[in-house]
């Protein structure tokens, strides 16, 4: 922990006071240096500039640029890690999980905001930062909210949670009734089985190989919980025979099962194209394992394999969404399956969340007590204990460690 000099404000800037943020497992590498299980994460700037590590936080506003309008000083706010500009290109096309403001030139090699004690400069990891007593980001970052709910479960909004519940809700919105599946129950995977559990999925089945995040699925709202490795290679059977529905017969609204030695010939032949057994959705929430954690570890630390399972395990006609961040590697589909059997795949930034209207919505949902964050903080830290906190997202011996600021 360092003092420094904030810089004059530039053009859209705002200057936010922290009130809570939470370490995100992408940058556990540049908060405590990792032993990656493949290669290192990319970096977002040369290591000769020192930053300010994360990329979401909730907070009060301090100070605004003169031509700043989304916010004023006084405002409580998210900042979230996928911009929302509502002006570009695909913004005004309904996708602002895809702001390009996010990839302009002032996210991509933020400008410095700060001067250290030996007068080098300091910018703020992609131009958000969140690890600081002071932040200071662009306007397009940053969502008013109007809630006295507490910091420490606002912060997971700017990122992890609300990728989840983007998963759910976002360009993949799950249906009342439906089978649904979630591949990994960390912060991200929670929160897509909390909100598939209000938009009132029957069936939600989690798949997670951490024996404490299983059981905390449970909690969130799971209905099953499997263990990828106990299962191995039967986990898209098991699965796809979980979700096949209480008749095979067509002309009685069911699937139309496929006996699995029919299916073994069908899918050689025709990838897939009958047997419709399997989930409605489904959502990798896995990602790739970049460090050696201190509990159980996954079947593949690429994160390639979950994305596989979840083309494999869906019906056809169903629908797939990919959360996971940074895999590496190649995921291959069976052409007449991808071209014939119907499903629909889903990537986006936060699951395809809209940042500014669908935060708001969360918010509510939790003052409502339908969508619960309180029992996904499960360790509270101060600024200077920064580090221990991104060694406990590495080790995934608990849910979501959340580093709180005085007010």
């Amino acid at each position: 922990v360092e003092e420094l000099r904030l810089k004059e404000l530039q053009s859209r800037q705002v200057v936010v006071r922290t009130e809570a943020s939470a370490p995100c497992y992408s940058l556990v590498q540049r908060g405590i240096g990792g032993r990656p299980a493949v290669k290192p994460a990319p970096k977002y700037a040369p290591d000769t500039v020192p930053q300010i590590s994360n990329h979401t936080a909730v907070g009060i506003v301090e100070a605004v640029a003169t031509d700043v309008r989304r916010v004023k000083p006084g405002d409580r706010v998210i900042i979230g890690v996928v911009s929302q500009c509502g002006n570009c290109y695909m913004c005004l096309r309904g996708r602002a999980d895809h702001c390009q403001w996010a990839f302009a030139v002032p996210a991509g090699f933020p400008p410095e905001i700060a001067t250290r004690a030996d007068g080098s400069g300091l910018i703020a990891q992609i131009g958000i930062g969140g690890l600081a007593e002071l932040n200071v980001c662009y306007e397009e970052y940053l969502c008013p909210i109007f809630t006295d709910l507490p910091a420490d479960q606002l912060s997971l909004l700017g990122d992890t949670a609300a990728t989840g519940f983007g998963g759910a809700m976002g360009v993949m919105k799950v249906e009342m009734g439906s089978n649904v599946v979630v591949l990994g129950a960390g912060p991200v995977g929670l929160s897509a089985v909390m909100a598939a559990r209000v938009a009132g999925a029957a069936q939600i089945i989690v798949s997670e190989p951490v024996k404490h995040r299983r059981e905390a699925a449970k909690r969130f709202g799971a209905t099953t919980v499997l263990d990828p490795n106990a299962e191995g290679e039967g986990l898209v059977e098991t699965i796809r025979e979980l979700c096949k529905g209480p008749t095979g017969r067509i002309t009685s609204g069911g699937r139309g099962w496929v006996s699995q030695a029919d299916s073994d010939f069908v899918n050689a032949t025709f990838g897939a194209v009958r047997d419709n057994r399997g989930p409605d959705f489904t959502i990798e929430a896995a990602g790739p394992t970049g460090d050696v954690p201190k509990v159980e570890t996954p079947p593949d630390p690429t994160g390639i394999l979950p994305m596989q399972q979840a083309w494999e395990m869906t019906r056809r006609g169903g629908e797939i969404v990919y959360l996971g961040f940074g895999q590496i590697g190649d995921v291959s589909y069976p052409a007449a399956a991808f071209a014939n059997a119907g499903r629909t795949v889903h990537a986006g930034q936060q699951g395809g969340l809209n940042f500014m209207r669908d935060i708001p919505k969360i918010v509510s949902l939790m003052e409502q007590g339908k969508y619960d964050l309180r029992p996904m903080v499960t360790s509270r830290w101060r600024l200077e204990e920064t580090n221990k906190a991104f060694q406990v997202v590495s080790d995934r011996t608990e849910l979501a460690p959340v580093v709180v600021f005085d007010s």
